[in-house]
């Protein structure tokens, strides 16, 4: 009977260890799921955040309209994933590197103290509230062995809330701990962002970042409502597409060359559907938001109850490779071992010119009657050289446009041009 009351304690004591210890891990899991806020960042600054609305908008139309000619299918990218690593990569740029990246990137009238202060700014807007319906997270994965230039490292941390982690020298590792971290902070909607093919005996660092958008509709389409219809593609096929139909509350846009309407959600996020009209394409929209700023659209929209019919779609899109279209925005010598002027990322009197390896983008864009779901990864591969150098119905029936912006700011978190929402 004593045996059997000192086992009975035993299991006691050891089911409370294991409590302890599972309450432990589910707390630090929870904490390293939680979205980081810079130390710099002040959520109810939206007037400084909105310094990067113009230029986020400019660098996504641009990059938008350029992987489209590169594919004919749906093209989905985060203008402010990719925007984010270059900006923290631009912490270290000098010279005509730092200004043909500046260029690039839209932000030839904002110094490099306010672009950051702005990134602080619209990052802490944008994760505001208990529970957040935008999750940002970066990370600086450093080369074990490499002196880092620490104004380059605080730049990261406190206007970014990037993580400083260790870059394991073997490619696969490298390539499995940063995969896992980005499926992490994507929950699992990206599980690879990086192969270990990417990485060289060059590679010191990797600047990754990762956008995940959940929201619902502030009022959800009705499931039963959902049916068969047909979606013209480009070349004048007619397929029929699983299409959401119900009412919408504006703001509604109707110009001479396009429809659109805004749906909100129960957060801080809103999906505007552009469809162009008769003898317009998306492409051809994309020109003219290029040319006039996506706050024409903005402008011209007023509150007007319409009657929306809306694919469903889950698509995903993969660019392995950003530098030929950020080459053609004007960041050329940023990708030259020759000609790069990133020594700010290193400390000084580092041997060796640091340059861009790659830039590799993927995003998922999912739409259904409940809401709206979206993730984005960017990393930025760095290496260095051995050597020193009423009711109207608006029907997006036909290839459309899709524009997820922040709340706030109408900062543009994704932009999707869908030309078969069947893929």
């Amino acid at each position: 009977m004593r045996r059997i009351t000192v086992i009975v304690v035993l299991l006691v004591a050891i089911c409370a260890v294991l409590a302890v210890v599972i309450t432990t891990n589910h707390r630090a899991a929870s904490a390293a799921a939680a979205p980081l806020n810079p130390v710099r960042g002040h959520p109810t600054a939206t007037a400084d955040a909105r310094l990067l609305t113009a230029p986020l908008d400019r660098f996504g139309l641009a990059l938008l309209a350029r992987e489209g000619q590169t594919t004919d299918g749906n093209v989905v990218i985060s203008p402010l994933s990719v925007h984010d690593v270059l900006s923290m990569i631009l912490n270290g740029a000098q010279g005509r590197t730092a200004a043909q990246m500046r260029h690039a990137l839209g932000l030839d009238d904002l110094s490099l103290p306010a672009t950051d202060q702005a990134w602080a700014d619209l990052i802490a807007a944008a994760q505001g509230g208990a529970r957040p319906a935008v999750q940002i997270a970066d990370s600086l994965w450093l080369r074990h062995g490499m002196a880092f230039s620490p104004a380059f490292l605080a730049a990261g941390r406190d206007y970014f809330a990037a993580a400083t982690l260790p870059l394991p020298g073997d490619p696969g590792q490298a390539a499995a701990a940063i995969n896992t971290w980005v499926a992490g902070r994507t929950v699992g909607m990206i599980k690879q962002i990086v192969e270990p093919s990417y990485f060289s005996d060059a590679t010191i660092l990797t600047v990754v970042n990762t956008v995940h958008v959940k929201a619902a509709w502030q009022v959800p389409f009705d499931s039963g409502r959902t049916q068969a219809a047909p979606f013209r593609l480009a070349g004048g096929t007619v397929v029929r597409v699983p299409t959401m139909s119900g009412p919408v509350t504006g703001p509604v846009a109707r110009t001479a060359a396009y429809d659109a309407v805004a749906l909100a959600t129960k957060g801080p996020v809103t999906a505007w559907v552009v469809v162009p009209r008769a003898g317009q394409t998306p492409d051809s929209l994309l020109a003219l938001f290029a040319a006039h700023g996506l706050d024409s659209l903005y402008r011209a929209a007023r509150p007007q109850p319409v009657m929306l019919d809306l694919p469903r779609l889950h698509t995903t899109f993969s660019a392995p490779n950003l530098q030929p279209e950020l080459e053609a925005l004007g960041m050329v010598t940023a990708f030259s071992p020759q000609q790069a002027e990133l020594q700010g990322i290193v400390a000084p009197g580092t041997q060796g010119r640091v340059y861009i390896e790659r830039i590799v983008h993927k995003a998922v864009l999912d739409v259904r009657e409940s809401g709206v779901e979206a993730a984005a990864a960017t990393a930025g591969i760095v290496g260095i050289t051995a050597e020193p150098y009423a009711p109207l119905t608006i029907r997006a029936d036909r290839p459309f446009l899709m524009v997820l912006t922040e709340k706030a700011t109408s900062a543009p978190l994704f932009m999707a041009l869908i030309r078969d929402p069947r893929a």
